[in-house]
């Protein structure tokens, strides 16, 4: 079964490739016939008309040739006459005649073979002494002549006979010369008949022919007319054929939101462009660009370096589609788009290149770019809505962990921040001037910020992810020209959703007042360390901490007032993310100037003998740079150059407390808004106390706090 299947297989591929062959040439002459059957009939009445040209000039030639040698035989007659004549005289004179007498037998001679040529057909001599045919002269008028010339050649020629062998004895010489002079005029009149005769019938003749021609040379214009309009039907059909074409390829190409074009093995694009093409890329493409110099300003430099050698790899036909298709390093890429406006945005394109194959040859790739920026944001969307889930999770996690009565504490703290920051906003109305729209802006970004902090302390992420996009969003409020009510009416929805977070940790705190223990007062000590810890590692530093409280409950040491002692944390907060953030360098920098790659952060807190407190946060970090806070001064416009030397160091540094300033290079989630020591100082004239800071270029910075 096998053998008999092997064996017959190329007999039928054999068999299929004849049927489509005959049946591809039947539609070629199913298609073509007419013109084909007008072309062939074109060729052939082109061929008549050719050989009716060669036939015609052929009996023009005969016809010359007899009225030719009828003018000759004219002559002749005259020859003959006059030769016979002049013998007739010389003998009578006794002169010689020989020259004479072979004149005219010459003319006698050529007369006859002519004229028996006219009669019958003969070859005769021609005007020029070579023999040529003389057919026999055509026509009733021209035989009656050579018929009436016959009756007067023929005793003619027997009267010349014995003159011409010289045996004439004088009274037959006289009778020939006697018959000639009563007969020369009427043989010549016959010679001049039978060439009328003649050159009418070549006339006629010609007339004939050149009419045959005639028609057959309008015959073939007219088939040529025809094959010209069915030619020119077939084209306008065919153009047709290819305008619509054409027309639905630009209507499909107009429609389609994918960018479709055909790149050439030159890597130049085709005629055929989609036109969504051009938009989908951020500039004008044409037929005959390269694609690599329109993708050169797009791509950067590494995706532009793996799509020239991918394309280069795409013209390589041994090389299978399944292949070249899953290694395509434009499947997904981001490329540097500039909208109208001129506004960089983020997009992403995604290529895909068909392999168009003929004769085993890449001859075209067709490319198709689609938009996927909307997929790969939603994959982002994605990604971050798992990552806040995680978040959240791990918030909730955590607030599991934390003892209930600082969670309570911080939720307690938490809300009434978050409703101060809800009442600020309902106090803006359109009446509201702008320079209190920038104070309540303030007042909102302290306690935004101040709850940022003791979220930060307990680990609560999520909580500190939120209030730092509502910082964002307030930052951007700020750096606004012109600030009104209407731009802070989208503040409230950050806050509803604050608001609803702090909610859910509330629902959670009654499951975990009879589980967890109540934390000592020694707790903040911990949290401190904590947050050092936290804001190090997300600066890429070093830090350990010392945290000292006088107060201490075991000991019978009496801590300051509830609200006095949360103030202070607070504060307190704020001044180790400053320390760790402003002051304690990353620990290459610290090795290279001789200390310790790990920083260090002290916070003491104590009890004054007056009944107030104190709070020092110092670090050993690289002290407030004043020369940094005067190039910072001079880019917020806040000072010129001429002023700034009119300060002192003192009155320069003071300027870090200022709402807004900050020395930070880039914005992080615990520096660079120009809130902390805002926040810290707001907090202390709120007391009634005051703060100092101490600072060594090196060796650190300390600042002190003290409550009254």
């Amino acid at each position: 079964m096998n053998t008999t299947s092997t064996a017959q297989s190329p007999m039928k591929g054999l068999s299929r490739r004849p049927l489509r062959m005959a049946a591809e040439d039947a539609s070629f002459w199913q298609r073509y016939r007419v013109i084909i059957i007008a072309v062939t009939l074109f060729i052939v009445i082109d061929l008549g008309v050719l050989v009716l040209n060669f036939y015609t000039s052929f009996q023009i030639a005969e016809d010359a040739l007899g009225v030719n040698l009828s003018g000759r035989q004219r002559m002749l007659s005259q020859r003959m006459t006059k030769a016979l004549l002049t013998l007739d005289i010389e003998q009578r004179d006794g002169k010689d005649s020989t020259a004479a007498l072979e004149e005219l037998s010459k003319a006698v001679a050529l007369f006859d073979q002519t004229f028996k040529g006219f009669q019958g057909g003969a070859t005769v001599p021609g005007g020029d002494g070579k023999l040529v045919f003389l057919k026999a002269a055509e026509g009733e008028r021209a035989r009656s002549a050579l018929s009436q010339a016959a009756e007067i050649w023929t005793p003619y020629q027997t009267a010349l006979q014995p003159v011409l062998t010289q045996q004439a004895s004088p009274a037959q010489l006289a009778a020939a010369v006697s018959f000639a002079r009563v007969n020369n005029v009427k043989l010549l009149g016959l010679m001049n008949d039978l060439t009328t005769a003649l050159e009418a019938h070549a006339t006629e003749r010609a007339t004939h022919l050149r009419r045959v021609q005639a028609a057959g040379i309008l015959l073939a214009l007219l088939n040529f007319a025809y094959i010209l309009y069915k030619f020119l039907s077939s084209l306008r059909r065919a153009d047709q054929q290819i305008m619509a074409a054409n027309t639905e390829n630009q209507e499909i190409l107009d429609s389609v939101r994918e960018g479709l074009c055909l790149v050439q093995s030159d890597l130049s694009l085709g005629t055929q462009i989609a036109a969504s093409l051009p938009r989908l890329l951020g500039r004008p493409v044409a037929a005959g660009d390269h694609l690599l110099h329109i993708l050169a300003p797009l791509l950067f430099e590494k995706d532009l370096a793996d799509a020239r050698a991918y394309i280069e790899l795409l013209f390589t036909p041994h090389v299978k589609d399944s292949l070249v298709q899953s290694i395509n390093p434009l499947s997904g890429v981001a490329i540097k788009f500039t909208n109208p406006l001129g506004i960089q945005e983020p997009r992403h394109l995604s290529f895909s290149f068909n392999r168009v194959v003929r004769g085993g040859q890449v001859r075209h790739l067709l490319v198709t770019v689609q938009d996927i920026s909307q997929r790969v944001a939603l994959e982002h969307q994605i990604e971050q809505e798992r990552g806040r889930s995680r978040k959240e999770f791990t918030t909730l996690v955590q607030a599991l962990k934390t003892n209930a009565s600082v969670l309570r504490a911080f939720i307690e703290r938490a809300e009434s921040q978050l409703l101060q920051v809800n009442d600020l906003l309902r106090s803006v109305s359109d009446t509201t001037s702008e320079a209190h729209l920038r104070k309540i802006i303030d007042k909102v970004f302290r306690l935004i910020h101040t709850f940022k902090g003791e979220a930060s302390t307990l680990d609560l992420e999520v909580l500190a992810h939120m209030a730092h996009s509502f910082e964002d969003r307030l930052q951007q409020l700020y750096q606004t020209q012109h600030l009104n009510a209407e731009a802070l009416l989208k503040l409230p929805l950050p806050l509803d959703q604050l608001l609803e977070k702090v909610s859910i940790l509330r629902q959670l705190t009654p499951s975990l007042s009879s589980s967890t223990p109540t934390e000592p007062a020694a707790v903040p000590v911990h949290r401190f360390a904590a947050l050092a810890h936290n804001v190090a590692q997300a600066q890429g530093k070093e830090v350990t901490t010392t945290v000292q409280l006088e107060w201490d409950e075991s000991q019978a040491v009496p801590a300051p007032a509830p609200h006095l002692r949360q103030q202070l944390e607070d504060m307190a907060i704020q001044l180790i993310r400053n320390a760790v953030a402003h002051g304690v360098e990353p620990p290459a920098r610290r090795q290279a100037t001789g200390k310790p790659p790990q920083g260090h952060v002290g916070v003491q807190l104590r009890l004054l003998p007056s009944g107030g407190a104190e709070l020092k946060v110092r670090d050993d970090g690289a002290g407030l740079n004043t020369a940094r806070i005067k190039a910072q001064l001079l880019t917020l416009g806040w000072y010129t150059p001429e002023q700034l030397e009119h300060l002192s160091e003192r009155q320069i540094a003071s300027h870090i407390f200022k709402p807004g300033f900050s020395t930070a290079e880039e914005v992080s989630a615990h520096a660079g808004r120009g809130v902390g020591l805002d926040a810290v100082y707001a907090q202390v004239r709120e007391l009634g106390g005051q703060i100092r800071v101490q600072t060594a270029s090196g060796l650190g910075t300390e600042f002190l706090v003290s409550v009254a």
